[in-house]
């Protein structure tokens, strides 16, 4: 069965049909990953799109560990990339009629992605959007009160990188994410109801994606009037929810400015990096055989034989 594996990578913004169970998916700000068995794209319609990669067996099951690794993303080995496959996973195995063999294959995806980063990319984290985020507001002020906009997993990556250096707020839709979060991490709660008062903090980090701009031009214009220099507003949000023409000159990052910032990799960061993609063939050849076996009919003494490989 495995050897049927097919995987699509198409644009962020494709129109895939609504999934009965028969195909996995994740949307990422990058691309839109479509995973099933026996070509099954050539029995959907995938709307708005001209060309995409299609990868088969072996090749997608490497595809794939190697995006859950970061090492298919503008910032090279960001971790972010992990919550969202778990949530997009998260939401296939809620699904009445999911594949067993997409499940299996994802237990060992994670597995995989696990033990690189554990053993080739460990200690990279300053690649992530949250540590350049980080940086970036600690480069302009090493104790600034900084707010988080929203709740999710980026949102508290970004809680725990900061709050030893920093006065920390959050503000989110979700008020028992907030609550968690401000019980867990001691930061303090800015209602969403209260969002006109948002404008006074000079720095300020987004994490919410959605189709709607939260934060349009006439909120910039105040939050520039009231702050001449040394501000900030980072968004990490995709879709993004800001509509402005400031630029990071005039105090405003956008993702495409964190992925330039991450461009230039030290000599050391890609040792790990070619470590990694070592790790990911070496694997890639393993767990597949494993697969092929598991998903099979096929009956071995032991499978714990594979598992020792590793």
């Amino acid at each position: 069965m495995i050897e049927h594996l097919t995987l699509l990578n198409l644009d962020p913004n494709v129109c895939i049909p609504v999934n009965n169970g028969e195909i996995f998916v994740l949307r990422t700000c990058q691309r839109t990953i479509v995973l099933g068995f026996d070509n099954f794209h050539e029995h959907i319609e995938v709307n708005n799109t001209k060309t995409f990669d299609v990868f088969e067996g072996k090749s997608a099951y490497k595809f794939l560990l190697e995006t859950i690794c970061g090492l298919k993303s503008e910032v090279l080995a960001e971790y972010e990339i992990v919550s969202q496959f778990k949530q997009a996973f998260c939401e296939y195995s809620a699904l009445p009629k999911k594949s067993s063999q997409i499940v299996q294959l994802f237990e060992r995806i994670f597995k995989d992605s696990k033990f690189i980063r554990t053993n080739a990319l460990n200690g990279i984290g300053q690649l992530s959007y949250a540590g350049i985020a980080r940086k970036l507001i600690y480069t302009q002020n090493p104790s600034a009160e900084v707010l988080i906009l929203g709740s999710g997993n980026l949102a508290e990556d970004l809680i725990k990188l900061l709050k030893k250096k920093h006065t920390l707020y959050i503000c989110a839709r979700n008020e028992k994410k907030v609550q968690d979060l401000a019980v867990a991490h001691s930061v303090k709660v800015i209602p969403w109801d209260k969002k006109e008062h948002l404008v006074k903090f000079k720095y300020m980090a987004n994490t919410i994606g959605h189709d709607e701009i939260i934060f349009d031009e006439n909120f910039f214009n105040a939050w520039g009037e009231l702050h001449y220099e040394s501000k900030l507003f980072i968004d990490l949000g995709s879709p993004s929810v800001i509509r402005t023409s400031k630029d990071k000159e005039e105090g405003v990052v956008r993702l495409q400015d964190i992925f330039k910032k991450s461009a230039v990799l030290n000599e050391e960061k890609m040792k790990k990096i070619n470590k990694a993609c070592n790790l990911i063939d070496q694997l890639t050849e393993k767990s597949f055989e494993y697969l092929v076996y598991r998903l099979s009919d096929t009956k071995i003494q032991d499978l714990s034989t594979y598992e020792k490989t590793l």
